[in-house]
């Protein structure tokens, strides 16, 4: 097993090389009707992350014996949306930083903010329409989803006490949450590799639970280190206490049972990894797929033992 981890961590390292090196040129021709300033500030937005959506593209294309050079657009397409998606959802919690920098809406406005995100979302809709037909549905599909997740979630005091009077109803936003916010680019992740494989279907499907799971595995080990990290209940804002009692009330425990709480979330976390991996039973076997069954623990048990 720990050879298993000294392999993929050398693969993942590979991996994120080759979109690294890619990626400003990628950009600069996905966005070559901008000006070099305008480009330069969407290559600053997306340069910085982890990029785990765009080489998740790559290691299932790569795990179905596809060439890892097909794959690389839409890699750096998903990771343009998943940038684009984080520009809006920073000034909509208004948060000011980063990835330890300030904000692009703290740098650019609200509302150069705003348009940014909306011009990195149609471009990638765009460039992956140039590629196929199966690459802009599973794309654009995808920010239908993270749209609707990011909607969802909005609640405030009000909104959560009437969500939370409905017990069936507030056992599913958390789901719905989960899945739709993160679960569902993870997804979509995944499915573009098996496209860029040229896949049958089956694997196909295949590929998209794995990376549903996998995100929601990974959503919940974000949302875990919120719980852990954030202020006492006096100090939490009125959205922070709606999400900790969606949280709580998802989980059936106590408004104050935080303990139980952030076991009941690990568990839950081991649960849906264990499910993405299963996914991949119709995989076929190799090296690369065993390296791909070890990507959800790779990436959601730091996040877990950061909190």
């Amino acid at each position: 097993m720990e050879r298993v981890g000294q392999e993929f961590t050398h693969y993942w390292g590979e991996l994120r090389a080759q979109l690294t090196a890619r990626m400003s040129a990628c950009t600069r021709v996905f966005f070559g009707d901008l000006s070099a300033p305008d480009v330069h500030t969407i290559e600053g937005v997306i340069r910085d992350g982890k990029k785990i959506r765009g080489c998740t593209v790559l290691a299932v294309c790569d795990a179905l014996g596809g060439p890892i050079e097909r794959a690389l657009p839409t890699a750096v397409a998903i990771e343009c949306v998943h940038a684009a998606s984080l520009v809006h959802d920073d000034i909509v919690d208004g948060d000011r930083t980063r990835r330890q920098r300030p904000a692009a809406w703290i740098v650019h406005g609200r509302r150069r903010a705003v348009l940014l995100g909306d011009v990195m979302f149609a471009t990638a809709l765009q460039r992956s329409a140039e590629i196929g037909r199966e690459e802009v549905l599973t794309l654009s599909r995808a920010i239908a989803m993270v749209a609707a997740g990011a909607y969802k979630e909005t609640l405030d005091a009000r909104e959560s006490a009437t969500v939370l009077a409905d017990g069936k109803r507030a056992c599913s936003v958390y789901e719905q949450i989960i899945y739709l916010k993160t679960g569902a680019l993870f997804a979509a992740a995944a499915e573009l590799g098996a496209i860029a494989a040229e896949a049958a279907p089956p694997l196909r499907n295949a590929a998209f639970q794995f990376g549903a799971r996998m995100g929601e595995a990974y959503q919940i080990a974000d949302d875990l280190q919120d719980v852990l990290n954030r202020p006492g209940a006096a100090a939490r804002s009125a959205q922070e206490l709606a999400i900790m009692a969606t949280l709580h009330s998802h989980f059936d425990l106590l408004p104050n049972a935080d303990a139980a709480l952030v076991a009941a979330m690990k568990t839950e976390i081991r649960r849906r990894i264990a499910l993405a991996q299963q996914a991949l039973v119709s995989f076929p076997e190799g090296s690369r797929v065993a390296l791909l069954h070890a990507l959800p623990t790779a990436i959601v048990e730091p996040m877990i033992a950061a909190a």
